[in-house]
């Protein structure tokens, strides 16, 4: 089915994470510990979302970063702790993303970011990446006080379009994003990054990029299912 509105999750999905192993290594003299943490935070944010005690995703991650280090008996100075967050604010995006931005904005689709991320972060993400100009809304699940796979985080996307759910398409590098989505009524769409690859516990999208294209290959299968 084609639809002209496409949602994108932003971390790993648009953003690469891989220049804050450097900054992981340096910290805990581990880069995979950069995996650890953000598996915590996505952890945390299911809980607090679950429990109705909302937390900004940057209030998160310093949690589970102080608990990472004393779970690996790290005393985390402060300078490395400020350069995890610096580099958060300044992850490029992957390679294969802003040429397929392209194609599929002068495709005539409307492009939108929605993040678990907190509005300020997003923002500097965006605008360090140079991909603000691309997105006719840049937004935030803290608009929902909850965090995506809860139906009312996609809700902030359909507000923002003034549209029902199955009026777009999420489009994420997480399986568990893709299902959320598609369970609140949307349609979707899976980056399979580093070869992933769905959980069959959740939906299959008619959309999927394999590893080795990612965003590009999902822009082409959409622009193509456009012309047809």
């Amino acid at each position: 089915m084609h639809t002209p509105l496409l949602v994108f999750d932003v971390n790993e999905t648009l953003l690469d994470l891989a220049p804050l192993d450097g900054c992981f290594d340096a910290a805990f003299g581990d880069a995979t510990a950069r995996k650890r943490w953000f598996a915590s935070l996505l952890h945390w944010s299911t809980v607090t979302t679950l429990t109705g005690e909302f937390r900004d995703f940057g209030t998160l991650a310093g949690h589970c970063l102080d608990t990472l280090a004393r779970q690996d008996g790290i005393s985390l100075e402060t300078a490395d702790r400020q350069r995890i967050f610096d580099t958060i604010a300044t992850l490029p995006p992957h390679d294969d993303v802003p040429d397929a931005l392209e194609r599929l904005k002068a495709a005539g689709f409307t492009l939108v970011a929605l993040t678990n991320s907190a509005q300020e972060t997003v923002d500097a993400q965006f605008r360090h990446a140079g991909l603000t100009s691309l997105f006719t809304h840049v937004l935030s699940v803290d608009q929902a006080q909850c965090y995506k796979p809860h139906p009312a985080a996609y809700a902030v996307a359909a507000n923002a379009l003034d549209c029902e759910p199955a009026a777009f398409r999420l489009i994420a590098a997480h399986d568990w994003d893709v299902t959320g989505a598609m369970r609140a009524g949307c349609q979707g769409a899976f980056v399979a990054r580093d070869g992933a690859v769905l959980n069959s516990a959740g939906e299959t999208p008619d959309v999927i990029g394999p590893d080795v294209a990612d965003v590009a290959d999902v822009a082409e299968q959409l622009i193509a299912a456009a012309h047809d």
